[in-house]
């Protein structure tokens, strides 16, 4: 029997209604977005509207023009970034920007990119051995020409929660702008641009929002919005007459032909009401850490705790360094494939694209973690092979 437990990577299956409502569009619609106004073409610009106002309630934004939708994090994350780096560079203005060695891919190698070029400077403050980011080293951090703090606000690798709130008081004191990536918290954890004082947030919409691949977001709050840059531009389905203008950061971001099929799955799952409760991810976050206590072999990297406030249910493994002598690259992804075999457990193994912090977490001699991770549509029966398996597991090394 196959057991997903690959959600941090995408959510599956996908909740009733929403390849319904996908199939629904391309048998009887099949129109493009913002391109023509035939009345097939109305009705999809009448959807994306209400999909762009169902997840400005879903984040708290001021306002549904403050989501730009994209096809993916990383596009999201690099028109967040290099809307950034190249205001500053343009304007000639120092551009600090301190993040974390938590963050994914798609927020290191930007800004990676962005210091080769000359266009801004960074630093990435460290993390603890379960990955969290302590608050104190993050305003140790902080420089006078810092404008910007970015932050995942939950590891893809750990699961471990950062206290966006308290970053979002960092940067209040030093007038500054905070940025989150919401990659893996965003439908597990409530996120408010308003509350939390988030002014750039970025995530894809197929992983906790339950949307097909291909649908992610950037939201900007209004006092940012100005200060992006456009960094890529191309059909707009508006002033096509003009190959130069001031073109907003909306109309940049969604530069280019929208993923319709892919926004009409969100606009389903946004309404869908099968929803795991905090609690029930609770009861099932013990039980996996119960097992995980009881292994000889295997070590939890990560917090030891099933508070839904502290980490979300991603669970990675690693050998007991004692007993790895010397260390064995790779046998995390060995792991996986036993897994698989033993019960069908279907996971990940790797760095997971977060290229800094396994040399905090002690995984890197090992070749990363092998991790499971929980959704909505994860079952009691996914749970239980997930724990037969890690037993297994450790029975047999």
């Amino acid at each position: 029997m196959r057991h997903y437990l690959d959600h941090a990577a995408t959510s599956w299956p996908k909740a009733p209604g929403v390849l319904e409502a996908v199939n629904a569009y391309q048998q009887t619609c099949g129109a493009p977005a913002g391109r023509s106004s035939y009345r097939t073409a109305n009705e999809v610009d009448a959807l994306i509207r209400q999909t762009r106002l169902a997840l400005s309630h879903q984040v708290d934004a001021s306002s549904p023009s403050d989501i730009a939708f994209c096809s993916n994090g990383t596009q999201a994350l690099n028109a967040a970034i290099f809307g950034i780096a190249l205001r500053a560079y343009e304007q000639s203005e120092p551009c600090h920007i301190v993040t974390t060695v938590t963050e994914h891919n798609s927020v290191l190698r930007p800004l990676a990119l962005a210091r080769k070029r000359g266009w801004l400077t960074w630093d990435a403050v460290p993390c603890d051995e379960v990955g969290f980011v302590s608050p104190d080293a993050v305003e140790a951090a902080i420089k006078p020409d810092t404008r910007w703090l970015i932050v995942n606000h939950a590891s893809n690798v750990t699961g471990t929660v950062q206290p966006i709130d308290t970053w979002a008081d960092l940067a209040q004191m030093f007038g500054i702008h905070l940025m989150v990536d919401a990659a893996q918290s965003l439908g597990y954890l409530p996120v408010s641009m308003r509350t939390q004082r988030i002014d750039l947030l970025a995530a894809p919409c197929h992983k906790g929002l339950g949307s097909m691949l291909g649908c992610a977001f950037l939201a900007a709050s209004p006092r940012v919005q100005r200060i992006l840059a456009t960094y890529c531009i191309g059909g707009t389905g508006s002033d096509s007459d003009a190959i130069e203008g001031n073109f907003g950061w909306l109309e940049s971001t969604e530069s280019g032909n929208l993923n319709v099929p892919a926004i009409v799955s969100l606009h389903a799952s946004l309404q869908c009401e099968q929803k795991v409760a905090p609690k029930q991810f609770e009861a099932w976050s013990e039980r996996i850490l119960r097992t995980a206590s009881e292994c000889q072999h295997l070590r939890l990297v990560g917090r030891p705790t099933n508070a839904f406030q502290d980490r979300l249910p991603v669970f990675s493994f690693a050998p007991r360094s004692e007993q790895s002598n010397p260390p064995q690259a790779g046998i995390c992804q060995e792991w996986a494939l036993m897994l698989e075999g033993m019960r069908g457990i279907e996971c990940r193994a790797g760095f997971h694209c977060a290229g800094l912090i396994h040399d905090f977490l002690g995984t890197s001699p090992f070749g990363g973690t092998v991790r499971l991770s929980l959704g909505h549509t994860t079952s009691d029966a996914d749970v239980d092979a997930a724990c037969e398996g890690l037993l297994l597991l450790d029975s047999s090394l």
